[in-house]
């Protein structure tokens, strides 16, 4: 959406348009490198970086 708002004003100034920061092809294909996990289970992105899904019941906003 950011790539079509910035193109609409690039044609009006005559400017060349951008491509596209990926195409609907490309999200089909990144699907191919998720890889499910499960739920509240410790999952170590790097050694110093852990996740694990769980509710949190509501999230504070600072």
């Amino acid at each position: 959406m950011e790539n079509e708002w910035q193109n609409r004003k690039r044609k009006r100034k005559g400017l060349k348009e951008l491509p596209p920061l990926y195409t609907a092809q490309d999200a089909i294909d990144c699907l191919k490198i998720f890889q499910p996990v499960k739920y509240d289970e410790i999952i170590e992105l790097t050694p110093n970086i852990h996740l694990r899904y769980n509710d949190a019941g509501h999230m504070l906003r600072v």
